[in-house]
């Protein structure tokens, strides 16, 4: 009998250890409310997002300040009619669909209220809620309301215990991986939505208004890279590469892609769209990422994940260009490649049949220098030379299917070609579609890589492409 109290005492002290640790571990987390959607654009302001609200039992803190509230029912067109905020009703009405597409904001028959007293009349928050001190709650969903009852929805704090239930159901992407696969990605409709609650878990600002996403393989068993996508109100859609703990704590983040409406010569120009444009992640989560700003320069960075799950970036060298873009240390890293406008816009266009697989190689050919610079980065020299074709081919099935890919561009290599071949390319991501590794034909000053199945025709640009020509509107 003795021996049973012991083992009761000995578990009830495991018991409420075990209890202290999960109520410290949840003080420890954060439990503000945060800001998910508002109607109005005057209504959501720095103030309005930067509320700290906590809802504790009968208990609602607002910047910090404590006051007691009652929570009650009553049918939802009452609540706005006695408040005097009917227009309200009607206009969350008119927005249901797309509110509980969107947000799960679902507008019930009857709707639970908060009842704050008169200890909030000296408050800030007395400015935002209803003339009978009075809010909502909509499930998760806290609406407080500004002047003429203008709305505004803050989120219950959604955590790692609710994201890792999302994680199962995600589409395993694998690397590596890049711009062009993020696009395919999106056209497929691969990635599957999360909940616009997790906003403020990913540390997403306010006018977010859809995630989805896609999980890749683990790194290691600490690290867990996800693909988020993330939908803006201004319709842009942003890609972000997320990390992960064993639990779901978020890591780090990274943003990888995202073009904005802006285009290059500001609002209303044409060309270019600015924004993070390219980027690609190897086997190993080597990264490169590219983004191109108003003024026409672009900005190439690397990043490495690091055992413990951060993003480190390491430096770009280039042996392409004696002189560089001059930076400004507010906007650019010390460790970026920093190209002018002309350095980033003087790369060779394709002209036809464009080879998915040359996708992430970004050429710049000068004849002249007798030089070929391959994503900016790494400088090769080459020499010109003739040929007979079907010498240069060795192979007369290609060989005679290139005559014919030739002709469409008017040139006749029935007999003879001009070509170019390139010094110690054979580690360059370029080599394995060369000719012979280091061959590739170069006429009228146009690059062509050919293979047994592709040809890839490449030009150089025009004069109007490598700047910026600001249209003039001739009324």
């Amino acid at each position: 009998m003795q021996q049973s109290n012991y083992y009761f005492v000995l578990f009830s002290l495991l018991l409420n250890l075990i209890v202290s640790s999960a109520i410290a571990d949840e003080k420890k987390a954060p439990d503000n409310w945060g800001i998910i959607y508002g109607i109005s654009d005057t209504l959501v302001d720095e103030t309005t997002i930067d509320f700290d609200i906590k809802l504790r039992g009968n208990k609602f803190y607002f910047n910090n300040q404590s006051f007691l509230i009652k929570r009650n029912t009553m049918p939802a067109e009452d609540f706005f009619v006695s408040n005097n905020i009917e227009k309200t009703y009607f206009s969350l009405k008119e927005r249901q669909a797309l509110l509980e597409y969107n947000y799960n904001i679902k507008l019930k028959d009857n709707i639970t209220y908060l009842q704050f007293d008169k200890n909030i009349d000296n408050s800030l928050l007395k400015q935002y809620v209803t003339q009978n001190r009075q809010a909502l709650l909509l499930d998760d969903m806290l609406v407080l309301f500004g002047k003429n009852g203008k709305p505004v929805f803050y989120s219950r704090p959604y955590f790692e215990k609710e994201f890792i239930k999302q994680v199962p159901p995600l589409a395993t992407i694998n690397v590596p991986f890049n711009a062009n696969d993020a696009f395919v990605l999106y056209r497929d409709h691969v990635l599957k939505p999360l909940s616009i609650h997790f906003k403020n878990f990913l540390d997403l600002p306010w006018f977010a208004t859809d995630i989805s996403g896609a999980k890749y393989p683990s790194i290691s068993p600490i690290i867990n890279p996800i693909l988020i996508d993330v939908g803006w109100d201004s319709g842009d859609i942003d890609s972000y590469l997320y990390l992960f703990s064993n639990d779901y704590k978020v890591l780090d983040k990274l943003v990888l892609f995202g073009y904005r409406t802006t285009t290059r010569g500001g609002p209303g120009g044409s060309g270019y769209t600015v924004g993070y444009h390219y980027f690609t992640i190897d086997k190993n989560y080597f990264i490169e990422r590219r983004q191109r700003f108003e003024d026409e320069t672009i900005e190439v960075q690397h990043f490495q994940v690091t055992k413990e799950g951060k993003f480190q970036e390491l430096p770009v060298t280039s042996n392409c260009y004696s002189e560089l873009a001059v930076k400004d240390n507010k906007t650019h890293s010390t460790k970026s490649l920093l190209l002018t406008d002309k350095q980033a816009n003087n790369y060779m266009r394709f002209e036809s049949n464009k080879f998915i697989e040359l996708y992430d190689i970004t050429l710049t050919l000068n004849p002249a220098d007798k030089k070929l610079c391959v994503n900016y980065q790494q400088a090769y020299s080459f020499t010109f030379g003739k040929a007979k074709s079907k010498q240069l081919f060795g192979n007369e099935k290609i060989y005679q299917q290139q005559v014919e890919n030739f002709k469409k561009f008017n040139i006749d290599i029935s007999n003879e070609l001009e070509y170019i071949t390139f010094d110690n390319i054979d580690k360059s991501p370029l080599a394995k579609y060369l000719l012979n590794g280091n061959k590739a034909i170069y006429m009228n000053e146009m690059l062509f890589i050919v293979g047994e199945n592709y040809l890839a025709a490449y030009r150089q640009p025009t004069e109007t492409e490598l700047t910026y020509q600001e249209m003039v509107d001739d009324d």
